[in-house]
């Protein structure tokens, strides 16, 4: 009979600064919906063979959440009445509490109603503007009823308010405050209660969740790239770190009552090195990917849909060594991203649970079988939340016969003998590799950052200060590069680099000026007006006439100094003028101006714009009252451009996405200037 394990993985990093600020919500918001989903499926049904993989970042935030000791400015939005908001506190609101996925916006047309409405006001800066009172109130409950899943129709305490839909009282709101505030600490209940079923087990990671392999070592990119070439990596070798990670994470659960024994290492990815430390932890087993084990092996495990029998039993290394599982990918995908597309959940489970059968029944007795995925973001996308699935999926499995024997990971490795590889192949979940978080520029320049500053506070001699350890999660570098998008992501670039400041201030050093620049690198759309008859301007670094610039399209700048930047371009190219409130001459003596231009088919062009220093060459500029300049451009297609100032975007991180603008000229300009 094979056995089959769950393992699913929760965690949030920490979005709460040294401050106690919380910048974003997601721990709060997602403890009474997706993880209170999963949670309370596990303990209606007593979870045979599921394994619960909270990380401790999570766990410490829902804690400071719990007692009160946490300042959430989105959570307040959520929670003040309505009539009580402030501008800020409006503003905040409308900008959150439209994150959600298109299952949860479907459910609530009143919210997809305000979704449509939401705009821009005339000036530009307030996006509250459209909302009333009543519709902000709606608005902070529908967030909260769709985030709370299948919470929102089956907790008696939101009564018939998601049938309702709209029209909500203050006492309305009131209840849903109420139940927002209780829900992490009801969580973490319920974890406590699971981690003491018999069917059912608790693991956890690394404290903040970090990419242990390369707090060991980034040269591990040599062999994880291998047979390709790796990309060029800063120097990070702080094994020390990556066991104070996991030393951190085991005490917080334990002295939080839980009993953990084994563990998800954070993102699947493992090494050698790694996994000793885990072995010296007296962690008895992990989990990563079938990419990994097929890596090892030199061979192909799949062939189509079918896998190698190997995949389906443990293995460790030669020495001390945890047990390592590795889970069916196609399996896991599917829960993950295939059957929340189904419209019904029971029959999406009962399709599951055959598929397990079916091969439970090509395989030996001594099988082992496991999936494993993220536990959050698949029930955001479920068309009822998820929880029908789940309890179908665990109640179907537990009376499945004698062909599948679910079992917790713990009792899997006490069980079933290991084979031993004679290598492991150093990589994560994703392609099994480590690019999603080091190798792109932005990622890269993330590890310069975090190095540069670990090698201060080392230098000091000083303990390692409690900021440090969360900087070191591995989501503000998957944030970063372009392979996962998102618009919070200039957001999370910033949390990164507070907390490596908190560190220092905690360390008692100076904090490197790059912390000051974002490393996120935003693509802005701007539309550059072309004239091919308007005079050009006189490139003398004064704004010799109103009608230089009159035909400019301008963009303010994120400089305590500059003001903006205008550009049009006509025959001989792009115009650029940099104004500022005193003479650029004096700006440029503290900092020079450093631009990049970048078209599709030529090599890019890097001007600086100081007194004194000659241009490229076909470029012209002259540096006086404001900066003028002109560069060459076909404007035949997009460009790129980048401005810096010092250690400063001029565009707070942004690239400006030029699109040339061809314009209608039926008037011009008569005086000749």
């Amino acid at each position: 009979m094979a056995k089959l394990s769950f393992l699913w993985h929760l965690h949030q990093p920490c979005y709460r600064t040294a401050d106690g600020v919380a910048h974003a919500p997601w721990a709060a918001i997602h403890a009474g919906g997706a993880y209170r989903t999963l949670a309370a499926a596990v303990a209606a049904t007593g979870g045979p063979g599921h394994v619960l993989n909270i990380v401790p970042s999570l766990f410490e935030q829902l804690l400071a959440y719990r007692d009160g000791t946490v300042h959430d400015p989105v959570i307040e939005a959520l929670t003040t009445p309505a009539g009580d908001l402030n501008d800020e506190q409006r503003e905040i609101l409308v900008s959150w509490a439209f994150h959600v996925t298109p299952r949860q916006l479907a459910r609530y047309p009143r919210l997809a109603e305000l979704s449509s409405r939401r705009r821009l006001s005339r000036n530009g800066t307030r996006l509250a503007a459209a909302f009333g009172p009543a519709d902000l109130r709606d608005l902070q409950v529908l967030f909260i009823l769709a985030q709370a899943g299948e919470q929102a129709w089956t907790d008696p305490r939101f009564g018939t308010m998601s049938s309702r839909g709209r029209g909500f009282t203050g006492p309305d709101h009131d209840r849903v405050a109420a139940w927002l505030h209780d829900q992490p600490g009801e969580l973490i209940e319920l974890w406590t209660e699971i981690s003491r079923l018999p069917e059912a087990e608790v693991s956890t990671s690394p404290f903040a969740h970090p990419i242990m392999p390369l707090l060991v070592d980034t040269g591990i990119v040599v062999d994880s790239w291998a047979p390709n070439a790796a990309p060029d990596v800063p120097d990070f070798r702080h094994p020390e770190d990556a066991v104070w990670q996991l030393d951190e994470g085991l005490s917080l659960m334990r002295a939080n009552g839980i009993a953990v024994s084994g563990c998800w290492p954070p993102e699947g990815s493992v090494s050698a090195a790694a996994l000793a430390i885990y072995a010296q932890a007296d962690v008895r087993w992990l989990v990563t990917d079938e990419g990994i084990l097929a890596r090892s092996l030199e061979r192909e495990l799949r062939e189509h849909d079918l896998a190698a029998e190997d995949l389906y039993r443990p293995w460790t290394l030669e020495g001390p060594s945890p047990t390592v599982f590795f889970r069916d990918r196609r399996l896991s995908d599917a829960i993950g991203f295939t059957y929340g597309r189904w419209n019904d959940e029971t029959r999406a489970a009962r399709a599951l649970v055959d598929e397990i059968s079916a091969l439970a029944r090509r395989l030996p007795d001594d099988a082992t079988i496991v999936l494993a995925l993220d536990g959050e973001n698949p029930w955001l996308h479920y068309p009822d939340g998820g929880g029908t699935f789940l309890r179908t999926l665990m109640e179907s499995l537990s009376t499945a016969g004698d062909e599948i024997e679910p079992v917790t990971l713990t009792r899997m490795a006490e069980s079933s003998p290991a084979r031993t590889l004679p290598c492991l192949h150093p990589g994560s979940w994703i392609n099994s590799v480590f690019a999603t978080w080091i190798g792109h520029p932005e990622k890269t320049a993330a590890w310069r950052l975090l190095a540069e500053v670990r090698h201060a506070i080392e230098a000091t001699g000083a303990d390692r200060p409690p900021s440090l350890l969360v900087a070191e999660a591995s989501d503000w570098f998957w944030w970063l590069g372009d392979d996962n998008p998102t618009e919070l992501a200039p957001l999370y670039d910033r949390i990164f680099r507070r907390h490596l400041a908190d560190a220092c201030r905690q360390a008692g050093i100076t904090a490197p000026a790059a912390l000051n620049t974002p490393l996120k690198t935003v693509i802005t759309r701007i539309d550059v007006p072309v004239s091919s008859s308007w005079r050009e301007p006189t490139l003398d670094g004064r704004k010799t006439s109103y009608f230089e610039w009159c035909l400019a399209n301008r963009v303010e700048a994120d400089d305590l100094e500059i003001d903006g930047v205008s550009l049009w371009a006509g025959a001989t190219g792009l115009h650029l003028l940099i104004e500022a409130e005193k003479p650029m001459t004096a700006v440029v003596a503290e900092a020079p101006v450093e631009l990049r231009f970048e078209t599709e088919d030529g090599p890019p062009i890097s001007i600086v714009a100081e007194t004194g220093t000659e241009p490229p060459p076909g470029v012209r500029c002259a540096v006086g009252a404001v900066v003028e300049l002109t560069i060459p451009w076909n404007c035949r297609g997009s460009a790129r451009l980048d401005l810096r100032r010092g250690d400063r975007s001029l565009l707070g991180g942004s690239l400006l996405l030029l699109e040339p603008m061809n314009v209608d000229e039926s008037t011009r300009p008569t005086d000749g200037k």
